[in-house]
């Protein structure tokens, strides 16, 4: 991607003097290198004296163009990657934020990379091939729990915000009993909300229920179902709009449940996190400026969102607008509530689950600190 650039300087054979200066040198003739001798008139000295000066002055002028750049590469912006575990509506809001500067206007160069839910966001963070994982919480918090020192800065919902799909003629969940599903790969939200769902229907998951990975997000579980690869996966727009559009049943709008549990969440590695606390201040204005853009700029969300998911259908990305808009927090805080759900979901895995304390998953100091400074009345009263 580079291109082979020209040298900026030119060769060292070419003269360094400009040239008026040295036709008044080509003048005095033997002259030009004579220091002014205590006998030379006093007209010689200024002239011979007055071209030193001027060289001084070009030199200090050089000097003065080659430091401009170093001051302002001392103030570069720090490169910060961020692990998306999905690409949806939902997760647009970073790269939404990123693509009209609420990172940039915080000294943060980010750069969303998608990565796909569960161990690949997370084998990322650990490794600190990225800095921050944008995901699920469920894988983050079981990986918390089996010694890794990764915590959630925030989460975005305590909501399952999915519906349950299935196959037309599947009219229960009952009725998935020995079937085929997907939630794209173990540990991601996905994946955790449908095997929530399922287990609240009475079915045990990979006991009662098969599940299969499907590494292509919602796009490649729709396409999934639709050809008839599995019975039942989890949607949200404008996927969800499109599967009852291909005649696919909609068994739950898990919004609706009464179920409380920590959803998308950004964590980081404690040690990175402890390391650079201005950095990732600095992050969480952005992220929390992308959530009051996305509330407020609809039209400008929507094209950023068309941009993101690539797809040129303004409808589906307004359904999908409209779908979340009400789910954005002014302040993305982590809940002990939401937090203990997903613990109580993980006890049949990992046992230590059952007596872990949800405050030792996620730390809303940094939020905490940026809203007691009144951060956020300051984008209200930008608007």
């Amino acid at each position: 991607m580079l291109e082979e650039s020209r040298p900026f300087f030119r060769d060292r054979s070419v003269a360094k003097f400009p040239l008026p200066l040295r036709e008044r040198e080509r003048v005095r003739g033997d002259k030009k290198n004579q220091a002014p001798s205590p006998q030379s008139s006093p007209i010689e000295r200024e002239e011979v004296g007055g071209g030193w000066r001027v060289l001084n002055l070009l030199l200090l002028f050089a000097l003065f163009v080659l430091l401009i750049p170093n001051q302002s590469n001392s103030q570069t912006k720090e490169k910060v990657r961020v692990a998306l575990g999905s690409i949806s509506v939902n997760t647009s809001v970073i790269p939404v934020g990123h693509q009209y500067g609420m990172f940039a206007k915080y000294g943060v160069d980010l750069e969303p990379i998608y990565m796909g839910g569960g161990m690949n966001s997370l084998a990322a963070v650990t490794s600190n091939t990225v800095q921050f994982l944008s995901a699920g919480s469920t894988a983050t918090i079981s990986a918390h729990l089996g010694g890794i020192d990764i915590v959630m800065l925030t989460v975005q919902s305590n909501k399952l915000d999915y519906s349950v799909f299935a196959a037309p003629e599947i009219k229960s969940p009952q009725d998935l009993k020995g079937k085929i599903v997907t939630g794209t790969r173990p540990g991601a939200s996905a994946d955790s909300a449908l095997r929530l769902y399922l287990r609240r229907a009475g079915l045990v998951p990979d006991k009662d229920v098969i599940f299969i990975s499907v590494g292509d997000s919602q796009q490649g579980r729709l396409n999934a179902l639709h050809r008839g690869s599995v019975s039942a996966t989890v949607l949200a727009p404008p996927y969800s709009g499109m599967a009852k559009q291909f005649g696919l049943r909609e068994l739950a709008d898990l919004r609706k449940s009464d179920i409380e549990y920590a959803g998308s969440s950004i964590a980081g590695m404690g040690s990175y996190i402890k390391g650079q606390p201005q950095l990732v201040e600095n992050f969480l204005k952005g992220y929390i400026e992308s959530l009051h853009f996305f509330r407020t700029q609809k039209e400008r969300t929507l094209a950023g969102v068309m941009k993101f998911l690539k797809m040129n259908d303004r409808a589906r990305a307004e359904e999908g607008y409209n779908y979340y808009v009400d789910m954005m927090p002014v302040m993305p805080y982590a809940s002990a509530a939401g937090v203990r759900a997903v613990l109580q979901f993980l006890v049949a895995g990992q046992p230590k689950a059952a007596t872990a304390s949800p405050e030792e998953f996620y730390d809303n100091s940094f939020l905490k600190k940026i809203e007691d400074s009144g951060f956020t009345k300051q984008l209200v009263s930008r608007r």
